[in-house]
């Protein structure tokens, strides 16, 4: 799974206001996505962390080997170096260029610019999925999406019904593999939903032919609460066979 922090992207259809960007810097204002603020901060627990900010949420990347593509957002962030720090986050939706300054390693805070991708955003509409807002698109950038995930659902029968359906499935690795492997072990998933609930709560292709070998032909919802509740195949064939006797 992703190690992008997942609990900040649910909450993220993305990023919390800020009133630190100077709208000026942009090269493309028209186009670009201004009013975005980072920070980054390392607080002695598993990896320092970076914060993005926008309106009125924020997104949360801990900054260890998780992500290759963040590995020269670490190099700048963790250099021994004050002062002006840039970098940025290329992803298909587009591109997140950021500035600022650093007190020390992995302490810092700075403003950035977001260009999104006009082929990417052709291929949304393409799609029927066509963002409503630039802040859309920068989400999407942010919880690493891309078309072949959305065509990749698509082919497991799981088509986005909407950018939601894509941002959820791409935070919590919803990969079409994923959604492949439940359905291979007997679950019948109704909707991007039912993956990302299993996703959630670590229902893997295991623990769905477990429940299926102990007698149950469980929906995604019931094999959810079972999982909630902590009913593992075991206690699920114990039950079974109780209930027979």
């Amino acid at each position: 799974m992703k190690m992008f922090s997942k609990p900040a992207v649910l909450a993220a259809a993305l990023m919390l206001g800020s009133t630190t960007t100077d709208p000026g810097w942009s090269q493309n204002g028209a186009a670009e996505l201004t009013d975005i603020a980072w920070t980054v901060s390392d607080t002695g627990g598993s990896a320092p962390t970076l914060r993005i900010h926008h309106e009125s949420s924020s997104s949360t990347f801990p900054l260890d080997d998780g992500e290759p593509d963040l590995a020269s957002v670490r190099a700048a962030l963790g250099s021994p170096n004050q002062g002006a720090v840039t970098f940025t986050i290329d992803r298909e939706p587009g591109l997140l260029t950021c500035r600022g300054t650093l007190d020390r390693r992995y302490d810092g805070s700075g403003d950035c610019v977001f260009a999104p991708d006009a082929a990417f955003e052709a291929g949304l509409n393409a799609r029927r999925l066509a963002p409503k807002r630039q802040e859309d698109l920068l989400t999407l950038a942010l919880v690493d999406a891309d078309l072949a995930l959305i065509d990749g659902l698509s082919r497991q029968g799981l088509a986005p019904r909407s950018l939601n359906d894509v941002i959820a499935a791409a935070a919590l690795d919803v990969t079409p593999g994923y959604v492949a492997s439940l359905q291979s072990a007997g679950l019948d998933l109704e909707s991007i939903d039912d993956a990302v609930a299993c996703r959630a709560l670590d229902i893997d292709e295991a623990y769905v032919r477990g429940i299926v070998a102990a007698g149950y032909e469980p929906r995604a919802r019931d094999l959810v609460a079972m999982k909630a509740t902590g009913v593992t195949p075991e206690h699920a064939q114990n039950i079974n066979a109780a209930a027979r006797n």
